[in-house]
């Protein structure tokens, strides 16, 4: 699932550029969004910045994957899959496992 916004975009790549995304030869591989040369994948930098420019947050998106599967994974897989450091993901698995019933008490007692 995807945002639609997000969704209208990719389904206009795929109209129009099927050659670039659809290989058949494994040592020469496609890509969704295709850098320059169209052998080697966009920059993560301009990907971000054009998502940005469509009105999608791909921080929250981020994010919230990172939540999500850190919730759900060892942290150990969160770092493979996303390419941060296994103290890294270790911090968000303990962010993602925080009880609310900590911060809801502190609520109640500022009341």
């Amino acid at each position: 699932m995807v945002p639609p916004s997000l969704a209208v975009l990719i389904d206009e790549l795929l109209r129009k550029s099927t050659d670039n995304v659809r290989s058949s030869d494994i040592r020469h591989p496609a890509y969704l969004f295709p850098g320059t040369p169209p052998s080697r994948p966009r920059s993560t930098q301009l990907l971000w910045r054009q998502l940005k420019e469509h009105g999608l947050p791909a921080r929250a998106a981020r994010n919230t994957a990172m939540i999500v599967n850190a919730t759900h994974l060892d942290a150990v897989v969160v770092s493979d899959l996303f390419g941060v450091a296994p103290t890294t993901a270790h911090k968000w698995a303990q962010y993602a496992s925080t009880s609310w019933a900590t911060h809801l008490a502190a609520q109640d007692k500022s009341r």
